[in-house]
């Protein structure tokens, strides 16, 4: 199959889901035009940001917290499909996890709002998180949910790297298995 797209060079992926209620949610990228296993190559993600805001765009309203209300929300990009977020501690396929947390005053207006990430690419060294599967993953759950539905994005910095067939059967062995 030929392929059409770039050999070197950064480019970005960006991936947006909606909370529903509490409920779990996940939205898929195709990614199989990056990666090629038995080829050696893989899609290496450098680093990554997260943005929580409204579901019509911008930040988080007071609206979108409520009165007298403590809320959080957790995402996650994990390179296999997931029925949780899932976190960094257990599981293999974890890229990223992010928690946001807002609590509205008395009065209906955000007194406090904090996002966490609690791993990042950039944080393994020069070599970033290598992808190996053919999708990326984000999943989205509400802990104590906002008011009105919330939107998370992430836009993730990434290139292609080549690996022997070895390195990247290794990879992918390591993100599928356990």
């Amino acid at each position: 199959m030929a392929r059409s797209r770039a050999k070197s060079g950064t480019f970005f992926l960006r991936l947006v889901d909606i909370t529903e209620s509490a409920a779990f949610t996940s939205t898929s990228i195709d990614i199989s035009s990056f990666v090629n296993v038995l080829d050696g190559e893989l899609l290496r993600i450098k680093q990554l940001w997260w943005n929580w805001g409204s579901d019509g765009g911008g930040p988080i309203r007071n609206a979108d917290v409520g009165t007298n209300a403590g809320c959080n929300a957790t995402a996650s990009i994990s390179t296999e499909t997931r029925t949780s977020t899932g976190s960094i501690g257990s599981s293999n396929d974890i890229v990223s996890v992010n928690n946001v947390y807002a609590h509205g005053d008395s009065n209906g207006k955000i007194d406090m709002i904090t996002n966490e990430t609690s791993v990042n690419p950039k944080d393994f060294d020069s070599d970033g998180y290598l992808v190996a599967t053919d999708a990326l993953h984000l999943n989205n759950s509400e802990g104590d949910a906002f008011a009105n539905r919330i939107a998370v994005k992430c836009m993730m910095e990434c290139d292609i790297v080549k690996l022997s067939l070895s390195d990247a059967q290794a990879v992918l062995v390591s993100q599928t298995v356990g």
